[in-house]
């Protein structure tokens, strides 16, 4: 089963953005290249910020990476992830944002428990500022669910329908409409502060 993993990059500064964003993507890209499950391809969409297809180009050769460049909109934009959506190639799509980074069994976690759902939803592990504590994703909640928290497959050929803040919350209402469930243990790490 072939997943694809859409990162959705934005490098350029605004308001409550993360420093050191060019040494976090990298570290992200290099968290999925050393997946101990290998049969993925890489969908870095740039939201129109030159840096992203810098740091990438000049740092990464692996076939597996597609990336795509995008005119950037707005802050939080649909556009880059349903840009992903449509090249990806893989039964499941599945997302990382570029300032966190996949530990190196992810998905092969998630592959060994999806079966046949339309799909699946797990908690992530946020840093505490001294540890990583592990965080419990509810789906149903306003707030307490994100983009990388979720890997659904292709053929429900769902779209990203709302920009702006929230925009995690509304398309996993669309997801819940499918036969999905929870799982455990996979490694996603949100980084934002380290």
């Amino acid at each position: 089963m072939k997943f694809s993993v859409i990162m959705a990059s934005l490098l350029s500064d605004y308001l409550g953005s993360a420093t050191g964003k060019d040494k976090k993507l990298i570290r992200a890209i290099e968290s999925v290249l050393k997946q101990t499950y290998q049969n993925f391809e890489l969908i870095i969409v740039a939201d129109g910020c030159a840096l992203t297809e810098f740091v990438v180009n000049h740092n990464f050769t692996d076939k597996r990476i597609n990336l795509l460049k995008v005119e950037r909109k707005e802050l939080w934009s649909n556009t880059p992830r349903n840009a992903g959506i449509e090249v990806a190639k893989g039964k499941y799509i599945i997302y990382i944002d570029n300032d966190d980074r996949y530990g190196e069994n992810h998905l092969r976690i998630i592959s060994d428990q999806l079966t046949e759902e339309d799909w699946v939803y797990y908690n992530d592990f946020r840093w505490s500022g001294t540890e990583f504590i592990e965080r419990q994703i509810d789906v149903t909640l306003y707030g307490h669910c994100g983009t990388s928290t979720i890997c659904h497959a292709s053929r429900l050929k769902l779209k990203w329908e709302k920009a702006g803040y929230g925009h995690d919350y509304q398309f996993i209402q669309q997801l819940r409409k499918f036969e999905g469930k929870k799982i455990t243990t996979p490694e996603y790490f949100v980084c934002h502060e380290i």
